[in-house]
């Protein structure tokens, strides 16, 4: 048995360290090669005791497949290689508190909610000391925890989708009783909470290296997962036949719709990429993107949008990176920002720009809501008219050269998420759209 377990381990450090070493020497890293090496040890370390722990907790026939999968289906990869640093040392302390913990809360008679906070606190230690090392400027705000979890601006869940299915694993293992699974789904609460909190809620440059002191707690879930796969095979292996035949019907649906919307050529050949872009977004016009759910479905009811609008407002602060232009003109500028009552793009001279058909909207997207000055570059005839949230903000009358209309809203007008700024342009009048720029007014709040 102990051969059996020392072969595992060596299996687990050889599958961990070989690809990362085999990225370094094609020369997929930026930072030194001695530091992307003692990086890549490091985790490979974590991930032998994280291997060791799951077999601990009874899931010994899926611990080596959690353990890989902890390193290649999540950021830890990109952390170990892209940004070789303190990330690697923050997961192999995650992983020893994570075993160490996990060896007593079974036996502890503290609720399993005592015993999740005090685990939160030893990973929470572990992330901001990493932070600090790093060099990190971190600032305290409103905490934003969907925002944070299920933007596509480096939220984890949606960039790492593995860690939702994780989530799900804990807690089919928190219903069987376990109170570590339980113990687990607490301390991620309180560090998804603590990261909401601070600004910027990610760190890195790929996901959220953050939580990277916590992927041991998502592999207890993903183990449960994993085993659960693994028992169905054996028992009922027509169900993930079901499970597969229903993806590919799915995935066929979609083609047709695709086919039928003339999204792809009907008389010629079509790449795959094409074929996996259109159908991601049918499904997410009609539903929104997956991978945000269910946060997006929220932000639908809340703001009266579509849900895969917020593929592009959710976690987005118009006011977080100093003066923002956004170019009216620009179709990969503006997707995000524009919303009805905007004529197709005309030039306007050297530029291109848009048209007021009478009342047009424009969304603001803030987290954290600060005094800021809006500008509206416009030319045309008549008065042009701006409301923010309902609230008159500025008036004009127009010229044919361009000149800015706006004025400074206070943080009582402002609201967290989308803010409304709407054009009206008066009746026989005409606006002509440029650009518009937002500014947070420094040293207000």
């Amino acid at each position: 048995m102990r051969s059996d377990i020392d072969g595992r381990t060596a299996g687990v450090l050889a599958a961990a360290a070989l690809p990362p070493l085999a990225l370094v020497a094609a020369g997929m890293t930026s930072a030194p090669p001695l530091l992307a090496m003692a990086s890549i040890l490091a985790v490979a370390i974590g991930l032998a005791i994280l291997e060791r722990a799951l077999r601990e907790a009874g899931r010994a026939a899926v611990s080596v497949a959690a353990s890989l999968l902890t390193l290649y289906g999540t950021g830890l990869l990109w952390h170990e290689i892209a940004e070789a640093g303190f990330t690697a040392l923050a997961f192999v302390a995650g992983a020893l508190v994570m075993r160490t913990w996990r060896r007593r809360v079974e036996r502890d008679r503290r609720p399993a909610l005592a015993s999740g906070s005090a685990l939160a606190v030893a990973i929470v230690v572990v992330v901001l000391l990493s932070e600090v090392l790093a060099g990190s400027r971190l600032s305290m705000a409103r905490p934003a925890p969907l925002d944070s979890l299920f933007s596509s601006r480096h939220g984890l869940l949606f960039w790492t989708p593995l860690l939702t299915l994780s989530l799900f694993g804990l807690v089919r293992r928190a219903i069987h009783g376990h109170r570590d699974a339980a113990a687990a789904l607490g301390a991620l609460a309180v560090l998804a909470l603590v990261n909401a909190s601070l600004r910027p809620w990610w760190s890195g440059g790929f996901g959220n290296a953050r939580f990277v002191p916590a992927l041991p707690l998502f592999a207890l879930g993903l183990s449960e997962l994993l085993d659960l796969v693994h028992a169905t095979a054996r028992r009922r292996p027509l169900r993930l036949a079901a499970l597969a035949g229903a993806l590919l019907v799915a995935g066929n649906l979609l083609l047709m719709a695709q086919y039928r919307a003339e999204l792809i050529p009907r008389d010629d050949t079509v790449s795959f990429p094409a074929v996996a872009e259109n159908g991601a977004g049918l499904l997410a016009a009609v539903a929104g993107a997956p991978t945000a759910w269910p946060a997006n479905w929220i932000f639908a009811a809340r703001e009266d949008l579509p849900a895969a609008r917020y593929d592009l407002l959710g976690g987005q602060d118009v006011l977080a990176d100093g003066p923002l232009r956004i170019d009216v003109g620009d179709l990969e500028s503006e997707a995000a920002w524009l919303g009805n009552g905007w004529s197709v793009r005309h030039p306007c001279g050297s530029s291109v720009c848009r048209e007021v058909e009478g009342r047009a909207q424009l969304l603001l997207p803030i987290a954290d809501v600060r005094p800021a000055t809006v500008r509206v570059s416009a030319q045309g005839s008549g008065t042009l008219r701006l409301l923010l949230n309902g609230r008159p903000l500025a008036q004009a009358s127009l010229a044919p050269a361009f000149a800015e209309v706006g004025a400074a809203a206070e943080a009582s007008g402002l609201r967290p998420g989308p803010n409304e700024l709407v054009l009206e342009v008066s009746a026989g009048g005409r606006a002509q759209v440029d650009e518009v720029r937002v500014m947070p007014l420094e040293g207000q709040r």
